[in-house]
């Protein structure tokens, strides 16, 4: 499971960050997935929360006695409760899902429910998490990818892009509700966004220009995110990867000068 605060270590510049994603234990960077191929990001579908229906027919458990054992029921249970908490939120937003209606849209009472998590917030928490999970190892592994760092990059953002596009629901729920979830939600964004300096880490230097500033960076990560925002919340995530060139010259530019990144944000 992602871990806030455990998916990039600050080198000792503080700007030298490897970036990593913690998923069931298993930790993935870019050296360990760096096979050469780019990632099919389609291939995570069906797995980030809000993708599948907790209520599909394959999904429900018998009805009465039956000899499932314990542990398959309560992780039946608990993802068909992610995968509505997030389909909930993405129609409601995360003030107007009530708990009743997270149980109603899983299948689950209230009381399973609470044998699960402790609150709506907790439940919230832990479908960000698994969500930012697979987004970021797709993520980590399409920069893995072996190109130039511009390349790298331009890759890497086009399955952001991707992926969120694809997944409207989870969309909404970790870019724009994420931030009426509560403190602990706004920490896990933060957090999530601080991963991203990471990526700059490995931006070439150019002979007799200055080093691009931290606080530019962060810059640059604000303006991507702010860009996507804007997309998510007014109903137009379909259309995130169409600002793919935009983005990537925004983003590279500081770093190549504006002629490379132009050509870079072309393809």
């Amino acid at each position: 499971m992602w871990e806030p605060g455990a998916l990039w270590e600050p080198g000792a510049s503080g700007r030298e960050f490897r970036p990593e994603v913690r998923h069931h234990g298993v930790v993935t960077s870019p050296d360990e997935t760096a096979d050469g191929v780019l990632p099919d990001w389609a291939g995570i579908r069906g797995a980030i929360p809000g993708s599948r229906s907790a209520t599909a027919p394959e999904r429900l458990l018998p009805r009465g006695r039956h000899d499932l054992p314990r542990e398959f029921v309560a992780h039946t249970q608990r993802d068909r409760l992610i995968d509505a908490m997030a389909s909930t939120v993405g129609a409601r937003g995360y003030a107007g899902a009530s708990l009743g209606e997270v149980c109603a849209a899983a299948g689950v009472s209230t009381k399973a429910f609470y044998q699960h998590f402790a609150d709506k917030e907790a439940c919230f928490l832990a479908t960000f998490k698994r969500g930012v999970t697979l987004m970021q190892t797709t993520v980590l592994a399409a920069y893995a990818r072996p190109a130039r760092w511009p390349v790298r990059m331009r890759v890497a953002l086009d399955t952001l892009l991707h992926v969120l596009a694809a997944e409207p629901a989870f969309a909404r729920l970790a870019v724009v509700e994420v931030l009426a979830a509560g403190p602990r939600a706004r920490d896990c964004r933060r957090d999530l966004l601080a991963t991203y300096y990471a990526f700059f880490a490995d931006a070439p230097r150019r002979a007799g220009q200055p080093e691009v500033p931290d606080r530019a960076v962060a810059a640059i990560v604000a303006g991507v995110y702010g860009v996507i925002f804007e997309y998510v919340s007014t109903g137009r995530t379909a259309e995130l990867p169409t600002c793919l060139p935009d983005l990537t010259y925004f983003m590279l530019a500081p770093f190549i000068g504006p002629r490379a990144a132009a050509a870079n944000a072309a393809g």
